[in-house]
């Protein structure tokens, strides 16, 4: 068993920025600051990461993507995307082994999935992980009760299916905003009990959906929510654009907000 696994996710918002007609790009230089902070890390680590569908519209900006549905769009431009997402994260890992992983929620709770993440743990193997957009449609749908949505409920079932390969473990979001933002203070809170997470505090404080994406707080505290319940130790929220707060967490510091049951 390992001592600690962490699962680090990166919302679309996050990993793109915009050229002047308003095209998403891979902003290169936060993937670098991200990938130097983790290739020094020492532990065990897996990477959720959004943004393909991003890239692959700056891909074929030009040129109208042509199909049945737009949801067959979002997993044309998936596919663009994806091999481009995962080469700037391996550029940007030079000390790691990178695999990449397209995923489904089925995939997930099989137990050859389980034995592949260990392993690939087990020999300080890193994965990029990212929802197969081609062959299920469940991120690509923005659900009506916010409870998936651009990888967050991914990287929650992640975190749940290493749970009991780790003595400890955590999760934690990239995101736009210094953490959790309390909506009557306007300031970040440092700590949440995941027992405050009633379905009306979440729709209280979180009104907002993320630019680019199709995540936001509110899916990220729900997310939180079940994988906390479901036996992962903490979660955390920070700013994945300032990548300082990654390395605060990495070192055992504090940044965001940190979420845990009590």
């Amino acid at each position: 068993m390992e001592a600690k696994i962490t699962v680090i996710k990166y919302g679309t918002a996050v990993l793109t920025t915009q050229d002047f007609s308003g095209n998403d790009l891979i902003d290169t230089n936060i993937i670098a600051q991200h990938g130097s902070i983790i290739n020094k890390y020492s532990g065990k680590t897996l990477i959720v990461s959004s943004g393909a569908v991003g890239i692959g519209k700056a891909l074929t900006q030009g040129k109208k993507v042509k199909a049945q549905s737009p949801t067959t769009v979002k997993r044309l431009l998936a596919e663009v995307g994806q091999p481009y997402l995962v080469e700037a994260w391996k550029q940007n890992l030079p000390q790691k082994v990178v695999l990449q992983k397209l995923v489904t929620y089925a995939d997930l709770e099989r137990k050859t999935s389980t034995n592949t993440i260990r392993a690939a743990l087990s020999n300080d193997f890193l994965y990029i992980l990212n929802f197969n957009d081609g062959v299920d449609d469940t991120e690509l749908e923005e659900d009506k009760n916010h409870s998936f949505g651009d990888n967050d409920h991914l990287a929650a079932v992640v975190a749940i299916t290493c749970a009991p390969l780790a003595q400890s473990n955590r999760l934690i979001f990239n995101t736009s905003s210094d953490g959790f933002i309390d909506y009557d203070t306007q300031k970040t809170v440092p700590h949440l009990d995941v027992s405050k997470l009633s379905d009306d505090f979440i729709k209280y404080h979180c009104k907002n959906t993320s630019a680019g994406g199709t995540g936001g707080m509110a899916t990220k505290l729900m997310n939180i929510r079940k994988a906390i319940n479901s036996g992962v130790d903490e979660a955390w929220i920070i700013n994945g654009k300032k990548p300082e707060q990654l390395k605060q967490i990495l070192d055992n510091e504090h940044a965001g907000t940190k979420i845990t049951k009590t």
